[in-house]
């Protein structure tokens, strides 16, 4: 029986999620799979290899009874679990069946994906449409909040960061050279709306 491959696998875009599925290539497979809608690839985290085909559905039937509510959608393979507690089951399946030479931790030979914050969003930082924002390096340099991600200055609707690109030359984040109520607009965008992706 030709073997195969228990895999887990993450993807910067589903937060607090895995990815246990089966494959005879685990690689092939991960490069399937990076090419759907998700604006990153995914991560190969663990592989245990097994003797035969679809082994996964095993491991998915004991997570199932263990806790129902670990799986996503039913029929797909995607579950609430950290990386490292889904490897500590596999691990301890593989200790039981004394085949913990079969369990691999795999480290990433890809290159390490970063997820980007989404930009600057007033309403969802608490800045409210005709809020002041205050330049830091000259205070009577001051913009006007007129949308979610737009202010007014000079009579032009722009960002925050073209104005403070416009100033020092160059691309900056804008949201780090201007207050709102005394606090840098990047640091309530940290406190607030990007609090979940630190």
């Amino acid at each position: 029986m030709a073997k195969g491959y228990i895999y887990i696998m993450t993807n910067p875009a589903l937060k607090d999620m895995v990815k246990i599925g089966y494959a005879a290539d685990v690689e092939t497979r991960r490069q399937q799979l990076s090419t759907t809608a998700l604006p990153y690839g995914y991560e190969i985290y663990a592989i245990y290899e097994t003797p035969g085909k679809l082994e996964d559905k095993k491991l998915h039937k004991m997570i199932d009874n263990l806790n129902p509510d670990l799986r996503v959608t039913p029929k797909r393979e995607f579950y609430i679990l950290s990386p490292e507690d889904a490897f500590e089951l596999l691990e301890a399946i593989a200790t039981i069946s004394g085949t913990k030479d079969k369990l691999k931790r795999v480290k990433n030979v890809q290159s390490k994906q970063t997820v980007k914050r989404p930009p600057v969003n007033f309403t969802k930082c608490g800045i409210p449409k005709g809020a002041e924002l205050i330049y830091v390096d000259d205070p009577s340099v001051k913009a006007i909040v007129v949308s979610d991600r737009k202010v007014q200055y000079n009579d032009e609707i722009t960002s925050l960061s073209a104005i403070a690109g416009a100033i020092k030359g160059g691309s900056v984040a804008g949201p780090s050279f201007f207050t709102y109520n005394g606090e840098l607009v990047a640091d309530i965008a940290h406190r607030t709306q990007w609090k979940d992706w630190e």
